[in-house]
C-alpha cells in the first residue's frame, strides 16, 4: 500500500494541488488501496508526492529500499525569480537527485526545464504523464459562434501579471471593433492582475468547482491562456476537452499540448526559460484576430481532438508505475 500525502495540499491553489484533488478523487473511486495520513507513512510500501516533501520521512523509505516516487511540473529559473532559484529549488533538487528512484514529469518540456535547472536522469527513471481531464464534466458543447457578440474566458490561479496583462491589452484592442466579453474565473492573489480587471467588458467570477468552469467553457467561444513557461496546464487541457479554440503564446508546454493547432499560439522566443519581456500583446492580438476569422475552421480541430488527454488514462499510468515500482521490489527480495 502506498502513502500519498494528499492532506499536504488540501486547500491550497495551483496545478498541483488540483492534480492531487483529482487524483485522490479517481482512486476512491476505483478502490485503489493507499494511507494519506501522515502517522501511518511506516505501514506502507512506497511513497508519492508532487514537488518535494518531509526529509525525515523520505530517509524512511530510502533506508528501507521503498520506492519513492516524484511528481514534478515546473522548476525556479533565474530570469523570473533571481538569484532566489537557488534557494527556491533546494529541496526540489535535493529530493529529485538524493531520494527519488523514479520521476513522473507532466510533459517534455517539464522534462526539459528540469534536466536543465536539477540535471539529467536515466531514462528508466522517469515518464512523462500529461493531465487530463474528467471527460463525464468537460465534454464538448458546440456552441454556435456568433461575432455580434464574442464570449472569451481565462481561467487559473492569477498569480502574477503575466497571465492577465497582456490578455486585457490584447482586448482593449478587439473591443473597439466588436462586443465582447471576458469572464475570468479563479482567484486572484496578486495586486499586479487585480489592476487590470476595471474593464466594462470584463466579468470577474472568482474561484469555481470543475462543473462550475465547465459550464462556462460551454458557454465560451475562444478560451485566452496566458501564463510564462506553463509545464501542462489545465486550464487550457479543460478547454480543449470542451471544444473550446485557445489562444495564446508558445511558451512552455503549450504547443506541445496543443500539436493540432500551433497556429493559434503567438511566438516568444527560443529560450527553454523564457521572459516575460518577451511577451507581446500586440502578437497575442494577431491570434485572436486569427481564430475570429477562421473561427470554424479552429472550432472543428478542437472540437476532433476535445477527445485527448482524458484523466481516466492519466491516473491509470500513474498506477502503473506504483505497479512497477511496488513489482522491483518483489523481485530484489
Amino acid at each position: 500500500m502506498i502513502y500519498i500525502p494528499f492532506d499536504e495540499h488540501s486547500g491550497s491553489i495551483g496545478g498541483p494541488s488540483t492534480f492531487m484533488a483529482n487524483f485522490r478523487e479517481y482512486l476512491l473511486k476505483v478502490k485503489y488501496p493507499f494511507i494519506e495520513n501522515k502517522s501511518d507513512y511506516r505501514k506502507t510500501s512506497g511513497i508519492f508526492f508532487p514537488i518535494s516533501f518531509d526529509e525525515r520521512i523520505l530517509i524512511f523509505f530510502k533506508e528501507n529500499n521503498l520506492p519513492v516516487i516524484q511528481r514534478l511540473d515546473g522548476v525556479y529559473y533565474p530570469s523570473k525569480h533571481g538569484i532566489k532559484y537557488i534557494y527556491l529549488n533546494w529541496e526540489i533538487k535535493k529530493d529529485y537527485l538524493k531520494f527519488s528512484d523514479f520521476i513522473i514529469f507532466q510533459s517534455k518540456y517539464s522534462r526539459k526545464e528540469c534536466f536543465t535547472m536539477l540535471g539529467e536522469i536515466e531514462e528508466n527513471k522517469y515518464r512523462i504523464i500529461y493531465n487530463g481531464t474528467d471527460k463525464s464534466i468537460f465534454y464538448p458543447a458546440d456552441k454556435k459562434f456568433d461575432k455580434s457578440k464574442i464570449v472569451f474566458t481565462t481561467t487559473g490561479s492569477f498569480r502574477n501579471r503575466d497571465m492577465i496583462e497582456p490578455v486585457v491589452m490584447a482586448l482593449d484592442t478587439v473591443a473597439e471593433n466588436y462586443d465582447i466579453e471576458l469572464r475570468i474565473i479563479g482567484p486572484i492573489i496578486s495586486r499586479d492582475v487585480k489592476k487590470y480587471i476595471n474593464r466594462p467588458y470584463i466579468k470577474y467570477f472568482g474561484g469555481m468547482d470543475k462543473r462550475q468552469i465547465s459550464m462556462h467553457l460551454h458557454q465560451t467561444d475562444i478560451l485566452i491562456h496566458c501564463q510564462l513557461n506553463p509545464a501542462c496546464p489545465n486550464s487550457v487541457i479543460e478547454a480543449l476537452s470542451c471544444g473550446v479554440p485557445v489562444v495564446g503564446f508558445d511558451t512552455g508546454a503549450m504547443k506541445e499540448i496543443l500539436y493540432f493547432s500551433p497556429e493559434l499560439l503567438a511566438y516568444v522566443s527560443e529560450d527553454t526559460f523564457q521572459r516575460y519581456v518577451d511577451f507581446r500583446y500586440e502578437k497575442l492580438l494577431d491570434k485572436i484576430m486569427l481564430c475570429i476569422d477562421n473561427y470554424d475552421v479552429f472550432k472543428k480541430k478542437f472540437m476532433d481532438n476535445s477527445y485527448l488527454y482524458d484523466n481516466k488514462d492519466t491516473f491509470e499510468r500513474y498506477l502503473k508505475v506504483f505497479s512497477l515500482m511496488e513489482n522491483r521490489n518483489d523481485r530484489m527480495v
